[in-house]
């Protein structure tokens, strides 16, 4: 339900200020939408997943499709990732330059896939009608003009997933979430490391991981260890949203479940104290990304 109720942040919290002075419209769907569509992605995969097992059980034989099901652990593990390497710094310019990154490679790929099409069409590899082709003319345009007002943000690097998704799990083994215990005891970037690499391999069709698999409770063991790993990224990053972006004493009904009520209120705590205005971000001398700071 969480990822079918996107909102905006309410007034005076550290999301809602990370969006003042206009920041909001240099990114073109500002701080909460451009932090907000990953987490509703990775919800929306572990949703999936549910339904996969669900209809699984019902099927003779059993086919539980191990392949698809680590398949979309990965995608809530990378998206949610993302999301958690966006919002977690206690500095405001951080928050903005690392959404302003995500926000850069959403871009990129916009402004390609039009680019794609316009030299498909004009290289007669596709026909596409004139008025897809002038409406792919005028995003190409578009998203090239705002990529250049990004460029004037210093944004960071959001390329390199693999990057994203260890600097969170790093954030996560420093500042272990007040809901669970299943992050203690654990040195939990490198099971995240571990359980992101065995699902990539399954969606980049990579067959290694069946060597692992001896028999069905190995599969079975592979599969909870993934959905666990998913699940905890998830909830870190509903956890950082919600605590950014709520008011205590607004009148909003929660979707999230209420177990996740402590960590909220607890993170919620560490970033009302640097909600005070950031000097505006440095403009950059050139289009060249920031390296990425250690989450």
């Amino acid at each position: 339900m969480w990822g079918l109720r996107p909102h905006a942040a309410d007034p005076g919290t550290p999301m809602d200020l990370d969006e003042a002075d206009g920041y909001d419209e240099k990114i073109p769907e500002g701080i909460a939408r451009t932090v907000a569509f990953p987490i509703m992605n990775a919800t929306d995969a572990l949703s999936t997943t549910n339904l996969l097992i669900s209809n699984a059980a019902r099927s003779t034989p059993m086919n539980h499709h191990t392949p698809a099901f680590l398949a979309l652990c990965r995608t809530a593990i990378e998206c949610s990732s993302q999301a958690i390497w966006a919002m977690c710094p206690e500095d405001r310019a951080d928050r903005r330059a690392r959404a302003a990154g995500l926000a850069k490679t959403g871009l990129e790929h916009a402004r390609d896939y039009h680019a794609d099409a316009i030299s498909a069409h004009d290289s007669g590899l596709l026909k596409i009608p004139d008025r897809t082709y002038k409406q792919s003319q005028h995003r190409r345009e578009f998203h090239q003009g705002e990529l250049d007002e990004l460029a004037k943000l210093s944004p960071q690097n959001a390329r390199k997933y693999t990057e994203l998704v260890r600097k969170a799990a790093n954030w996560i083994e420093d500042h272990p979430p007040a809901h669970t215990n299943d992050t203690k005891g654990v040195h939990f970037p490198t099971i995240a490391q571990s359980q992101y690499r065995q699902c990539s391999s399954f969606t980049h069709g990579h067959s290694w991981p069946i060597d692992l698999i001896q028999g069905p409770t190995a599969m079975f063991k592979m599969m909870a260890d993934s959905i666990n790993t998913a699940l905890i990224t998830t909830e870190v990053a509903v956890c950082l949203f919600e605590a950014q972006s709520t008011d205590p004493n607004g009148s909003r009904e929660n979707f999230y479940p209420a177990r996740l009520q402590p960590t909220i209120d607890a993170w919620r705590e560490r970033y009302s104290a640097t909600t005070e205005d950031s000097p505006p971000p440095v403009p950059a001398e050139d289009s060249t990304p920031t390296q990425t700071p250690e989450a």
